[in-house]
């Protein structure tokens, strides 16, 4: 059983008390909020439970046609809650007693309503979270802005949901890039978290490849064809545009941003063969990493910038190498395939995602621990690769030719059942923004 309580304490003892359950303290920033409201903590005495049963209505459009957007933004953040898997979420037209009844029954102590208004181009919602069984608004956030920004708002209430019951960041707010093959021409493409509002992020006709964002989740560096050897180019997804980036005599690919020291790691041929080179991401000389006479591809940093993941042939077939930030420190991760590509580690640190051909002759995403323990395969079916985190290490994204056609596929961290997020056909390798 849960219940809703007062309270002028943190709630972190009695979460302790409980072990990892949903104890939440709503850190109370929105507007207008009652005075009632203040403080109020949602406890769960089922021990163990890491679900949050919620209700929730669809919104009301109180002024403008509601057919002028294709869809309610209660469905919006229902989906975003859902696809969360930390909360399970009863839909209800309206909220009337067989609705509170319904919510009730399914564990819910709150539900999420609202409304919003549409005049000419522009909007404008109001979101709440409200306590079921005194009414009382626990959460209000209002938005306004362009009519096409009202699905961005309602992923940050989501978000906001999110980081006051949770303490964690959302993840709703978050983007995707990745490629689009369309017929010999291959363009940057961007969308939401779940694959809504896909746009061209290049529209040069060239051969374009390996997006990584470049700190903010609207810009996007990328390598391109466009000028002859691949070299590095920056865009921005809502004002698409080619911005060269520190090129070189060499190919240059396979970018990968650390955003604790703002620095870059890639691969480039500057020297000859395929080696790892770092830089700073404002400029400057390049600090070559490998020299080991072998082609070396794919860097991947820790979350922690000490150390990078990379591809490497020196011992025959493309395996996984760790080696510190400098160079130095290299060791071989992985053993037992027959190829190895496309790392990348987790933002948690504890795991790092790839590409394998195993046994069974096929292309699979797998997961291993930093020392080389403890791989664990997440996928089958079709050509599985390109794994990308996403940023609060719950979710990766990665390509696949499973239906026939390459589309995008995310699941959750540990694997399971995958949700295909593009439709278009000739998408892969996919990059996932920072929060």
């Amino acid at each position: 059983m849960s219940s809703f309580t007062k309270a002028n304490k943190p709630f972190h003892a009695r979460a302790a008390a409980w072990g990892l359950v949903p104890a939440i303290v709503l850190l109370l920033a929105g507007t207008a909020l009652t005075p009632a409201a203040e403080d109020v903590v949602i406890t769960s005495e089922q021990q163990g439970a890491d679900v949050i049963a919620l209700g929730r209505t669809d919104f009301t459009c109180v002024r403008g046609n509601p057919k002028a957007v294709p869809y309610n933004p209660g469905d919006v953040i229902g989906a975003d809650l859902d696809f969360s898997g930390r909360f399970r979420v009863k839909r209800a037209p309206v909220f009337t007693p067989v609705a509170k009844a319904l919510f009730q029954q399914d564990g819910a102590l709150a539900y999420v309503r609202g409304e919003y208004a549409l005049e000419g181009d522009r909007f404008s919602m109001t979101a709440e979270l409200v306590d079921i069984n005194t009414g009382e608004i626990i959460l209000r956030k209002k938005y306004a802005g362009p009519k096409d920004a009202m699905r961005r708002a309602a992923h940050q209430f989501s978000d906001e949901m999110v980081f006051q019951l949770l303490g964690e960041k959302g993840i709703a707010q978050t983007a995707i890039a990745y490629v689009n093959r369309r017929g010999g021409a291959k363009e940057i493409w961007s969308m939401d978290y779940d694959g809504a509002g896909p746009r061209a992020a290049t529209r040069n006709g060239s051969i374009n490849m390996n997006p990584a964002f470049f700190g903010a989740k609207d810009k996007v560096l990328f390598s391109s064809y466009l000028r002859g050897l691949p070299q590095f180019y920056l865009t921005d997804v809502d004002q698409p545009a080619m911005t060269p980036v520190f090129p070189s005599r060499g190919m240059n690919s396979a970018p990968a941003y650390n955003r604790m020291d703002k620095e870059l790691a890639y691969a480039s041929t500057a020297d000859g063969n395929s080696e790892i080179y770092r830089r700073a991401a404002s400029g400057g000389k390049a600090e070559r990493l490998t020299f080991a006479g072998s082609i070396e591809t794919s860097p991947s940093w820790s979350p922690n910038g000490y150390e990078i993941v990379f591809v490497s042939d020196r011992s025959g077939a493309p395996m996984l190498y760790i080696m510190d930030r400098d160079g130095s420190n290299t060791r071989r991760l992985t053993y037992d395939f027959a190829y190895c590509g496309s790392p990348a580690w987790s933002p948690k640190g504890d795991r790092i995602a790839f590409a394998a051909i195993d046994d069974g002759n096929n292309l699979n995403i797998y997961t291993i621990a930093p020392d080389g323990s403890g791989a664990v395969r997440l996928t089958s079916g079709g050509s599985n690769e390109s794994p990308a985190w996403s940023p609060d290490g719950r979710f990766i994204a990665f390509s696949s030719t499973r239906l026939g056609t390459s589309e995008i596929f995310v699941m959750r961290a540990e694997g399971g059942e995958a949700r295909r997020l593009t439709y278009s056909g000739g998408n892969s390798t996919p990059a996932w923004s920072d929060f």
